[in-house]
């Protein structure tokens, strides 16, 4: 981590800014630093006058040629540089670890394999410098990072390519101590002094001790021209190639590619001091394969990695996260207000830190600095702040989120609180206060436009000044207008300015009125998204909020989440801070939080606390054991907490220990889980599993994670079984990926197993080993969880998922939490998942017996036709009380016959009184009202498509389109098919068409095209037509324009809607358009601004009929899993189908946190 940057230090450098030092050296300093996209980085800046420095400026130059040609493995890459400004620099990669310095120094010494590890990443880094044609000249333990994926070697400051002029005899350029003896001579120093820094580096981390440390610089000269190091602390297998590379003689030194050689088969070239090493790997030198030398860097690259450790360096971004989790909901809220107001636009668009008084910040923003004290710092005393890390507005993504939605409005703050600023410190003079322009522009954006930034009161009494003073001045104006006349009729008509004036002054204040309204709407709208992953309820609410102050898009973007979302409820755990522990119950009904001296038990549902007890919960001594994790047993009844120093069972019922604690140690990474009602303990290298009842324990030696089968008979990981308790090895489970696989999961009646690898998800029957299911869309970064009645699989990470394992579209459900989601609970009440310390409460997803193969609603949404499978009837319902469960017995059945599964089309007539069922071999026609069979007609050939309109019914063959007579069925007449993108038949009855070769529409009974051509980008083989066919969507891989077929212009933008669709139609009065995707989503756009009304609606099955209601009100969706999805689209009716979900109003507390000074107004 950085230290803070100190005076005369610069805030950025070009694109990037700067979060502190990271060191500082004798050609200059580095800093920690971030980049437009929030990527932290190390930037190398040259420091004092640079204008005599030379030298200094030509280094620079030579490490950025130099590190640009070298391959990054083992280093870290140089991302750019700028070397002819006043400020040189170079901007490397950051590598998040310590110096090699610095662990030594802290009391870490390399031993055994992790000695190797380090002397091979450092060789493989030095053997691509020298593949590169460059010498480090450098190297040294400072120069060489611990990180996360392995040691790396840093900083080519005195590097030079080998075709650059050498040093000048009697120059020192190095590290004295790490330097060969060749550099003190004044002899051509080439990649061989790189050899002997490795030698001297490997031995330091071996000993922690420099090996030709002196009092003086002669002295340190004499030490390497003639001294040589006791290698008695290294293995014997490295021993001889330290002592070949530390050859006083630069031509007896192995070369780089040698050593990693000699390394990677770990030879050691034991003996060979006395003279050169010699390839015996049969691998190309120098001059061989390009190939065969990047497969010996990756392998070295890879040995090097195993060293790699959890960094303990976050970003200032994590820290930032961190800081922003610890605080309560409320404080939150806060957040975005305090730190926008450390930011500034400048006039020419510049993001800029700037210092805030502490009285422009909102009450309790105490507490906010208080949790960011790391990143933000008081200046003059207490009074101003200013931001402590400059580079947090682009390392953090909350915050560069904040900016983004409000950098106009920060260009216009700077302005008004500057110009604030100056009236009160000039005593409130008329003269410095906004006018003209400028007033106005400040104005709008303080009524209309501000989002998270609240004005403080000496801000809004300017603003209220500025609006005074010009209506005084208007008022001037007019008294001085009409002193001027004397006649009647000029008073008479100065007299009706002065009423207009004050009509006028009505309607700015309506105006005025309205707009603050307007952006209330849209910042709650913002406010309720931000809060939807936490808190759906408070989010809905807000919505309505924001939809009754003013009808804004944003509002209804907002209402229209509000009724997508599937969530229904959270509970939030009122304990926060990094120091709480948190574990869900299996049926999702209990939350269990842990802090070090307590355990809560909460109800989740009701919200109330139902148990808990105190007492020392982690191991005592000192130091003190940190808390690492818990876990509960599927039954409720055990609790297990991690801590620094082991693991323990507590009786969750009574506070009670069961068993003796199980040691681990701190170094190790630790995860605890219960599965078959065994206590499963992981540390990575291994897993321990204890029965809570015996006591006794089976340790196997996986790397996988691991399930324990619920009969607790034996264990999974991967493919691989074991038998329980005694370890041994039962027959697997087959094709499952021996090195990638994720955590399994039995269901819980023990019938099925879930294994996740890199090609999917294989649901098995656990008796048989018979693969049952195979889910190819699994993210194996996903752990799997069963149902209660192992149907439904839950797969938690990143995102949340819901499979209906049997269906043929097995994914009903997904859903992207602020925070990893890390447990799931299947109850009767519904599907709960943990999210940080929040808890949200989905419905409970059901399972369809019978589904239907085919679904359709009439074009009004009035009338809902479904045929199940073998079923010989078709049921016309009202959708308004269709039930799923009842698909088959739902409103009244008109009588069809046989069909084979899934050859049934169902289409209704415009006005929705017919219905047509289409089968393979015969057409049949009722009336809906009556439910009389109107024709039932025979087809022969391939027909794909009917339609009943007022003339009869059109069928659609390969050649021809066919009229049948209703009623009766009488064959009317034929009219030839020419090549079409689409047909349909209008509301008044014309039977139409869009010429695929013409684009032009096309009368088709009289063969006689109309319109002009359409300007399409491309061929097309999906189009929808509203009612009179005066407006076709066409989709054209993954977007979607409108076009009028009257005048070919193009309606709208794009609609952007990414996947291939099912089903799609426009709302009657031709605004809206819905557009129903295989990949299960919902969009409803607006026609003429080419926007989505509302977020995208993710149902729990793949639409095959969407429609409008009559009124264009409400959208309506159904799909072949017989689920019904109604959203209203206008605000009004949003508001009230939010309410009803909500189920309550928002308190006043909630009102006064997120409307303040507004008169309390429930929002429901």
């Amino acid at each position: 981590m950085s230290n803070a940057l100190i005076d005369g230090d610069p805030q950025r450098l070009g694109a990037y800014w700067l979060a502190g030092r990271l060191g500082v050296g004798g050609q200059g300093v580095v800093y920690e630093a971030y980049d437009q996209a929030g990527t932290r980085v190390a930037v190398k800046v040259l420091r004092g006058d640079l204008a005599g420095q030379k030298e200094l400026r030509g280094r620079m130059v030579r490490e950025v040629v130099a590190a640009q040609r070298v391959a990054s493995f083992c280093t870290a890459r140089v991302l750019g540089a700028e070397l002819d400004g006043p400020r040189p620099y170079i901007v490397s990669e950051y590598v998040e670890g310590p110096s090699l310095r610095a662990a030594v120094t802290g009391g870490r010494r390399f031993a055994g394999d992790d000695l190797h590890r380090l002397a091979t990443a450092i060789a493989t880094a030095l053997t691509a410098v020298h593949d590169a044609g460059v010498v480090h000249r450098d190297l040294k333990p400072d120069n060489v990072l611990l990180g996360p994926d392995g040691p790396r070697v840093i900083d080519f400051g005195v590097a030079r390519t080998q075709e650059m002029s050498l040093t000048t005899t009697g120059v020192v350029a190095g590290t004295p101590g790490y330097m060969a003896p060749e550099a003190f001579s004044g002899e051509r120093v080439g990649p061989a002094a790189d050899v002997f820094a490795w030698g001297a580096v490997v031995l330091f981390a071996a000993t922690g001790k420099d090996p030709f440390s002196g009092e003086s610089l002669g002295a340190v000269m004499h030490r390497v021209l003639s001294h040589e190091p006791d290698l008695a602390a290294l293995p014997a297998s490295l021993r001889g190639l330290v002592r070949a590379a530390l050859a006083k003689d630069a031509a007896r030194r192995p070369r780089s590619r040698e050593l990693l050689l000699g390394l990677l088969n770990a030879d050691g070239l034991a003996g060979r001091a006395d003279g050169p090493v010699g390839r015996a790997d049969g691998l190309a030198g120098p001059d061989g394969a390009m190939g065969e030398t990047a497969r010996l860097l990756a392998r070295g690259a890879d040995d090097g990695g195993r060293l790699g450790a959890p960094g303990d360096d976050p970003a200032l971004g994590v820290i930032a996260e961190d800081a922003y989790a610890a605080l309560s909901p409320a404080d939150r809220e806060l957040v975005p207000d305090v730190f926008l107001r450390l930011v500034t636009v400048t006039d020419d668009g510049l993001l800029m830190p700037r210092e805030a008084r502490r009285s422009e910040l909102p009450p309790g923003a105490d507490r906010v600095l208080a949790a960011f004290a790391y990143l933000v710092s008081a200046v003059d005393g207490e009074e101003r702040l200013r931001l402590l890390r400059p580079a947090l507005p682009l390392a953090w993504p909350r915050l560069r989120a904040w900016i983004a939605a409000n950098r106009d409005g920060l260009s216009i703050h700077r302005q008004i609180w500057t110009a604030a600023e100056r009236w009160q410190e000039r005593g409130r003079k008329d003269a410095d206060l906004l006018h003209g322009s400028s007033l106005d522009d400040a104005l709008r954006w303080a009524a209309a436009e501000r989002r998270n930034i609240t004005l403080t009161r000496a801000e809004r009494d300017f603003l209220e000044a500025g609006a005074a003073l010009t209506r005084r001045r208007s008022r001037r104006t007019r008294v001085l207008a009409a002193g001027l006349g004397v006649l009647l009729v000029v008073s008479l008509v100065a007299g009706g300015l002065a009423v207009r004036q004050s009509v006028t002054l009505a309607e700015q204040g309506e105006t005025l009125a309205r707009q603050r309204d307007t952006s209330e709407s849209a910042r709650l709208a913002g406010v309720a998204e931000s809060v939807r992953g936490r808190d759906p309820v408070l989010a809905m609410l807000l919505s309505a909020a924001a939809g009754r102050l003013a009808p804004t898009a944003e509002a209804r973007s907002s209402l229209f989440a509000s009724l997508a979302d599937q969530a229904t409820g959270a509970f939030h755990d009122p304990a926060t801070g990094p120091d709480v522990a948190r574990a869900l119950s299996a049926d999702g009904r209990t939350l269990v939080s842990v802090s070090p001296g307590e355990v809560r038990v909460w109800d989740v549902a009701t919200g109330r606390r139902t148990g808990g007890f105190t007492g020392e919960l982690t191991a005592p001594g000192r130091p003190a054991a940190r808390l690492r994790q818990v876990a509960i047993s599927e039954d409720g009844r055990l609790l297990a907490v991690a801590d620094t120093k082991g693991v323990a069972l507590w009786n969750l019922a009574n506070g009670a220990r069961v068993g003796p604690r199980v040691p681990a140690s701190e170094e190790i990474d630790l995860e605890i889980s219960f599965s078959g009602g065994l206590l499963v303990i992981d540390t990575g290298q291994g897993k321990t599993i204890r029965d809570p009842r015996t006591g006794r324990s089976t340790m196997l030696p996986e790397l996988d994670k691991v399930a324990v089968h619920p009969g607790g008979d034996y264990v999974v990981a991967g493919g691989k079984r074991w038998a329980l308790p005694s370890g041994k090895a039962m027959p697997g489970f087959p094709g499952i990926c021996s090195n990638c696989a994720t955590r399994p999961s039995f269901s819980r009646d023990g019938r099925r197993l879930a294994i996740g690898d890199d090609k999917g998800l294989t649901v098995f029957d656990a008796r048989t080993r018979e693969e049952l299911v195979f889910l190819a869309d699994w993210n194996r970064m996903m752990t799997p969880v069963f149902d209660r009645d192992g149907r439904v699989l839950a797969g938690l990470g990143p995102t949340l998922r819901l499979y209906d394992v049997d269906s043929d579209e097995p994914l009903v459900y997904e859903r992207t939490p602020p925070d990893l989601a890390s447990a799931v609970g299947f109850g009767p009440d519904g599907v709960r998942y943990l999210s940080g310390d929040t808890v949200v409460t989905l419905p409970p997803y059901t399972v369809e017996a019978e589904p239907v193969d085919e679904a359709e609603l009439d074009p009004s949404g009035r009338l809902l036709a479904s045929h199940a499978l073998n079923a010989s009837e078709v049921r016309v319902a009202d959708p308004r009380a269709w039930d799923a469960s009842r698909a088959r017995s739902a409103g009244r059945a008109l009588a069809a016959g046989p069909s084979d599964p899934y050859d049934s089309e169902l289409t209704f007539s415009h006005d929705g009184r017919r219905l047509a069922l289409r089968r393979s071999d015969d057409a049949v026609v009722w009336d809906t009202a009556t439910g009389a069979e109107l024709a039932r007609v025979p087809l022969t050939g391939i027909t794909d498509g009917s339609l009943p309109g007022p003339a009869g019914l059109w069928t659609a063959g390969a050649k021809t389109f066919t009229l049948w007579a209703l009623p009766g069925g009488r064959r009317v007449k034929q009219v030839p098919r020419p090549r079409l993108s689409g047909w349909t038949v209008t509301a008044q009855g014309r039977l139409v068409g869009l010429d695929a070769d013409r684009l032009r529409m096309i009368d088709l009974e009289s063969g006689q095209p109309y319109g002009p051509r359409l300007p399409f980008p491309g061929a097309t083989e999906d189009v929808w037509f509203d009612a009179g066919a005066r407006l076709v969507a066409a989709d054209f891989a993954g977007k979607v324009g409108v076009w009028d077929t009257r005048t070919e212009a193009q309606v709208g933008d794009w609609l952007r809607v990414g996947e291939a669709p099912w089903a799609a139609a426009f709302s009657p009065d031709d605004r809206l358009f819905a557009f129903a995707s295989q990949d299960k989503t919902l969009t409803v756009w607006d026609v003429g601004r080419g926007q989505p009304v509302g977020p995208v609606v993710r149902l729990t099955d793949s639409a095959r009929s969407v429609v409008f209601t009559g009124d264009s009100a409400e959208v309506v969706a159904i799909g072949r899993k017989a689920r019904l999805t109604r959203l209203p689209v206008a605000v009004g009716p949003l508001i009230g189908a939010v309410c009803a979900r909500a189920g309550r109003s928002l308190t006043a507390a909630e009102w006064a946190r997120h409307l303040p000074g507004r008169t309390y107004r429930p929002g429901c």
